[in-house]
C-alpha cells in the first residue's frame, strides 16, 4: 500500500510539473518532431505542441514571439539572426525526393539526371515522352508548395548548384515563379497528397511522406532514395534543418531539454529514414543551450 501511495505521489508531482512548450514551421522534419514529442511527452509528462505550418511560417512566429521555437529547413542569416537576437541550431538532416504519378510506372523505375531534373522544374521538359525510358506521351504538371517552403529552399539551391539555366529562370528560395503548369499544395502533406490524386504529376517531398503516403519515387543520377544514400552523399538533395530561439526566452531551458531528448533518440530518426546529427554537431548544440 505504502508503494502504491508513493508511486501516485510521485506521478501527480511530475504531472504539477510538467510543462508545455510550442513551436511551429517546417513540414519537412514535422514526421520526426511528431515522434519526438509523443515519446517525450510518455516518458516525462511535458508537452510540445508543433505546427507544421512551413518554414516562412516558423520564422514569422518566432520573430513575432508567439511560439517557443520556430523551425526553417533553410538556416536563418547570421545577420537575420543578430539582429533579431536569436540563435539557431540543426536537429536531424532529411532528404528531399522526387515523387510521380503515372500509371504502370514502379517504383524508382525512371532515372533522372539532377540536370534533367531542373529542366522539368524550369519549363524546358514539359512532356514525359521527352525524357525517353518508355514514358507515356503526356503533359508534365508540376506539383510544388503553396507556402513559404524550407523544402522549397532546399530543392531550388540544389537545382540551381546543378544548373546556371536554373538559377537564372527559377532562382532560389522558399517562395518562387515556376513557369510550367503546375498544382500547389500546402506543406510537404499537401504536396504528397497532390501527386497522390493527380496524373501526370511530379513534385519533391521529404521522403518520410513518400514513405508513408506509398508514392512512387525516381532515382536521381542513378541512385535510389534511402537513409543510407543520405548518409554517404550520394544522395544530394538533402538538408539539416534548424530550430530557432531567443537565448532569454521564457521557456528556451525547456525548449533545450527537449532538443537533448530528441539527440538521445536517434532510433527514432533512423526509423523514419531521417538522418542523425554527428555528435560534433549535437556537441556544439548542447554547448550553445547551455549558455
Amino acid at each position: 500500500m505504502k508503494k502504491l501511495l508513493a508511486a501516485l505521489v510521485a506521478t501527480i508531482t511530475l504531472t504539477a510539473n510538467a510543462f508545455t512548450i510550442t513551436g511551429a514551421g517546417a513540414s519537412f522534419p514535422y514526421p520526426i518532431y511528431a515522434k519526438w514529442a509523443e515519446s517525450f511527452k510518455a516518458d516525462t509528462s511535458n508537452t510540445v505542441n508543433y505546427q507544421s505550418i512551413g518554414s516562412s511560417g516558423g520564422i514569422k512566429q518566432i520573430d513575432r514571439k508567439t511560439v517557443d521555437f520556430g523551425a526553417s529547413d533553410v538556416a536563418r542569416t547570421q545577420e537575420d539572426l543578430d539582429k533579431m537576437g536569436q540563435i539557431q541550431f540543426p536537429m536531424v538532416m532529411g532528404g528531399v525526393v522526387l515523387v510521380v504519378n503515372l500509371e504502370s510506372v514502379t517504383n524508382n523505375q525512371i532515372d533522372l539526371t539532377i540536370t534533367q531534373v531542373a529542366d522539368i522544374f524550369r519549363g524546358k521538359i514539359t512532356n514525359w515522352k521527352e525524357l525517353g525510358q518508355g514514358l507515356p506521351d503526356m503533359p508534365i504538371t508540376l506539383a510544388v508548395r503553396s507556402d513559404g517552403s524550407g523544402t522549397t529552399g532546399v530543392f531550388t539551391q540544389h537545382l540551381s548548384n546543378a544548373s546556371a539555366e536554373f538559377k537564372q529562370d527559377i532562382g532560389v528560395g522558399k517562395a518562387v515563379k515556376w513557369k510550367s503548369n503546375y498544382v500547389g499544395g500546402k506543406g510537404n502533406a499537401g504536396v504528397a497528397a497532390t501527386v497522390k490524386q493527380v496524373k501526370g504529376t511530379i513534385g519533391y517531398v521529404e521522403y518520410a511522406y513518400a514513405k508513408q503516403n506509398s508514392l512512387t519515387t525516381t532515382r536521381v543520377n542513378g541512385v535510389e532514395s534511402s537513409a543510407d544514400a543520405f548518409k554517404s552523399g550520394k544522395w544530394i538533395l538533402t538538408a539539416d534543418t534548424f530550430l530557432i530561439v531567443y537565448p532569454d526566452g521564457a521557456n528556451t531551458k525547456h525548449v533545450a531539454e527537449f532538443v537533448k531528448y530528441c539527440y538521445d533518440n536517434d532510433a527514432m530518426a533512423d526509423a523514419l529514414d531521417y538522418v542523425p546529427l554527428s555528435a560534433e554537431k549535437k556537441a556544439a548544440t548542447l554547448k550553445l543551450l547551455a549558455k
